[in-house]
């Protein structure tokens, strides 16, 4: 949990920097990302009328699944600007911001995470993971592509509006 206590809370504000199991991000049972280590929190906590100003840099590190190739992979999320707005009466003791750190954090795992930009994924025939070698795979012959029915197809402008009619933006006389 990420407390702060606002009792601390000086003229130039407080600041607070620390540590936080992996836990907190709540991946245990996802299929695409795992927690790999600990929260890393460096935060600033400021008054400012009736309100508690959080700002500061947060990062944890992932184990990721490409979505390409399906193997694992590690890398850092960071927010680097963290900001959160509380309510002072709210929170007159301390103020536990472990909820918006954690959902920053999920917001910053892409939705669609790459090992690296030249993965080349799996054969859609064998399962083969390109990027070890191309597989021995050879493309089936007289398959119809699926797009194929688009073959030789053009497009074609439809029927205009008749002159005085209704066209688009116009306005129908009575």
């Amino acid at each position: 949990m990420i407390r702060i206590e606002t009792t601390q809370i000086g003229e130039n504000g407080y600041s607070v920097s620390g540590e936080e199991p992996g836990e907190l991000l709540e991946l245990e049972h996802d299929p695409v990302a795992q927690a790999a280590g600990p929260i890393q929190y460096e935060l600033t906590v400021e008054r400012a009328g009736g309100e508690l100003v959080v700002r500061g840099q947060v990062e944890a590190p992932l184990t990721l699944r490409c979505s390409r190739c399906a193997q694992f992979f590690s890398t850092t999320v960071r927010v680097s600007s963290f900001l959160h707005a509380y309510e002072w009466a709210e929170n007159p003791e301390s103020l536990d911001v472990s909820a918006d750190v954690r959902e920053d954090l999920l917001l910053e795992i892409p939705g669609f995470p790459l090992c690296h930009d030249g993965c080349k994924g799996l054969c859609a025939q064998c399962g083969q993971d390109l990027n070890e070698g191309p597989c021995a795979c050879v493309p089936p012959e007289g398959a119809p592509s699926p797009w194929s029915g688009l073959d030789g197809w053009s497009a074609t402008p439809g029927p205009r509006a008749p002159k005085g009619g209704t066209g688009r933006g116009e306005k129908k006389k009575t």
